[in-house]
């Protein structure tokens, strides 16, 4: 079961709707929740965390899969897996 991370702020919605389009609706309580779920039985847990800090939880094993930009990735210096660039306007 995957343990993901998505982000908040200005990534937030346009990665919503990416999930949405792909029938897995990311739901919370409120938008100061980091808390969120995904009625999918592959999904054990969401969270809504600051997209510089997804590389580093990533990389060390907090999560299994995380959406951030690329530049986070760099300026963090977390070594983690890129499994490619997603074609949406972020």
């Amino acid at each position: 079961m995957l343990r993901l991370v998505l982000p908040k702020g200005s990534l937030e919605a346009a990665t919503f709707e990416l999930f949405d389009a792909a029938d897995l609706t990311v739901k919370r309580s409120s938008q100061v929740d980091y808390r969120a779920s995904i009625a999918d039985p592959r999904v054990a847990e969401v969270r809504i965390l600051r997209p510089q800090e997804i590389p580093t939880y990533v990389a060390e094993g907090l999560f299994d899969i995380g959406i951030t930009g690329r530049d986070w990735v760099e300026e963090t210096g977390s070594v983690v897996q890129s499994l490619g660039a997603l074609k949406a306007s972020f």
